[in-house]
Protein backbone atom coordinates (compact mmCIF):
# COMPACT_ATOMS: atom_id res chain seq x y z
CA UNK A 1 0.00 0.00 0.00
CA UNK A 2 2.70 2.37 1.06
CA UNK A 3 4.32 1.74 -2.72
CA UNK A 4 1.68 2.03 -4.25
CA UNK A 5 0.50 5.55 -2.73
CA UNK A 6 3.85 6.94 -3.13
CA UNK A 7 3.58 6.30 -7.01
CA UNK A 8 0.20 7.26 -7.11
CA UNK A 9 1.03 10.20 -5.33
CA UNK A 10 4.06 10.57 -8.32
CA UNK A 11 1.37 10.48 -10.86
CA UNK A 12 -0.63 13.16 -9.79
CA UNK A 13 2.37 15.56 -9.45
CA UNK A 14 3.32 14.15 -13.52
CA UNK A 15 -0.98 15.52 -14.44
CA UNK A 16 -0.46 18.41 -12.67
CA UNK A 17 2.87 19.40 -14.63
CA UNK A 18 1.13 18.51 -18.09
CA UNK A 19 -2.36 20.07 -16.87
CA UNK A 20 0.17 23.41 -16.48
CA UNK A 21 1.92 23.08 -19.37
CA UNK A 22 -1.31 22.42 -21.95
CA UNK A 23 -2.76 25.35 -20.09
CA UNK A 24 0.61 27.56 -20.74
CA UNK A 25 1.08 28.29 -17.56
CA UNK A 26 4.68 27.61 -15.36
CA UNK A 27 4.97 24.12 -15.48
CA UNK A 28 4.66 23.88 -11.70
CA UNK A 29 2.06 26.55 -11.46
CA UNK A 30 -0.82 23.70 -10.11
CA UNK A 31 1.29 21.65 -8.14
CA UNK A 32 2.10 25.01 -6.44
CA UNK A 33 -1.14 25.62 -6.02
CA UNK A 34 -2.28 22.23 -4.01
CA UNK A 35 1.32 22.31 -2.20
CA UNK A 36 4.28 22.81 -4.27
CA UNK A 37 6.74 19.76 -2.97
CA UNK A 38 4.48 18.55 0.01
CA UNK A 39 1.12 18.24 -1.72
CA UNK A 40 -0.78 15.78 0.42
CA UNK A 41 -2.48 13.29 -0.49
CA UNK A 42 -4.68 9.81 1.17
CA UNK A 43 -5.90 6.84 0.21
CA UNK A 44 -8.97 5.12 0.57
CA UNK A 45 -9.14 1.33 0.34
CA UNK A 46 -13.04 0.02 -0.18
CA UNK A 47 -14.34 -3.66 -0.06
CA UNK A 48 -17.63 -4.23 -1.19
CA UNK A 49 -18.01 -7.50 -0.50
CA UNK A 50 -20.67 -10.07 -3.13
CA UNK A 51 -24.25 -9.05 -1.23
CA UNK A 52 -26.99 -12.39 -1.40
CA UNK A 53 -29.68 -9.48 -3.10
CA UNK A 54 -28.17 -7.09 -4.91
CA UNK A 55 -31.26 -5.57 -5.70
CA UNK A 56 -31.44 -3.92 -2.29
CA UNK A 57 -27.80 -2.83 -2.42
CA UNK A 58 -28.36 1.28 -2.21
CA UNK A 59 -24.44 1.97 -3.14
CA UNK A 60 -23.22 5.52 -2.59
CA UNK A 61 -25.47 8.42 -3.47
CA UNK A 62 -24.26 10.88 -6.21
CA UNK A 63 -21.38 13.14 -5.16
CA UNK A 64 -18.43 14.68 -6.59
CA UNK A 65 -14.71 14.79 -5.57
CA UNK A 66 -13.80 18.05 -3.26
CA UNK A 67 -10.06 17.48 -3.68
CA UNK A 68 -7.92 18.17 -6.66
CA UNK A 69 -7.97 15.17 -8.18
CA UNK A 70 -9.13 11.36 -7.29
CA UNK A 71 -7.43 7.84 -8.79
CA UNK A 72 -9.75 4.87 -9.02
CA UNK A 73 -8.28 1.51 -9.43
CA UNK A 74 -11.45 -0.28 -10.24
CA UNK A 75 -12.11 -4.11 -9.86
CA UNK A 76 -13.27 -5.71 -12.24
CA UNK A 77 -15.79 -8.10 -10.10
CA UNK A 78 -17.70 -5.14 -8.64
CA UNK A 79 -19.20 -2.97 -11.14
CA UNK A 80 -20.82 0.14 -10.23
CA UNK A 81 -19.02 3.20 -11.26
CA UNK A 82 -21.15 5.66 -12.74
CA UNK A 83 -20.71 9.18 -14.18
CA UNK A 84 -23.50 11.48 -15.16
CA UNK A 85 -23.72 12.71 -18.74
CA UNK A 86 -26.30 15.41 -20.41
CA UNK A 87 -28.53 14.56 -17.08
CA UNK A 88 -27.83 10.68 -17.72
CA UNK A 89 -26.27 8.43 -15.63
CA UNK A 90 -24.02 6.18 -17.74
CA UNK A 91 -22.17 3.12 -16.30
CA UNK A 92 -18.73 3.73 -17.20
CA UNK A 93 -17.13 0.78 -19.04
CA UNK A 94 -13.80 -0.61 -16.92
CA UNK A 95 -10.58 -1.06 -18.97
CA UNK A 96 -8.27 -3.87 -17.61
CA UNK A 97 -5.39 -2.74 -15.60
CA UNK A 98 -6.26 0.93 -15.57
CA UNK A 99 -6.36 4.16 -13.29
CA UNK A 100 -9.51 6.04 -13.51
CA UNK A 101 -8.35 9.95 -13.29
CA UNK A 102 -11.20 12.34 -11.92
CA UNK A 103 -10.87 16.05 -11.76
CA UNK A 104 -11.84 17.49 -8.43
CA UNK A 105 -14.16 20.13 -7.30
CA UNK A 106 -10.82 22.00 -6.22
CA UNK A 107 -9.02 21.59 -9.50
CA UNK A 108 -11.99 22.80 -11.65
CA UNK A 109 -12.59 25.65 -9.69
CA UNK A 110 -8.77 26.72 -9.74
CA UNK A 111 -8.65 25.99 -13.54
CA UNK A 112 -12.60 28.00 -13.92
CA UNK A 113 -10.68 30.90 -12.01
CA UNK A 114 -7.56 31.09 -14.18
CA UNK A 115 -10.45 31.35 -17.09
CA UNK A 116 -11.95 33.97 -15.74
CA UNK A 117 -9.56 35.83 -14.79
CA UNK A 118 -7.60 35.26 -18.26
CA UNK A 119 -9.87 36.27 -20.48
CA UNK A 120 -11.55 39.51 -18.83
Amino acid sequence: MEEYSKEIQRLGKVFLKVFSINLGLNEDCLQNAFGGKDIGACLRANFYPKCPQPDLTLGLSSHSDPGGMTFLLPDKRVSGLQIRKNDQWTSVKLVPNAIIVNIGDQLQVFLFTLQTLSFD
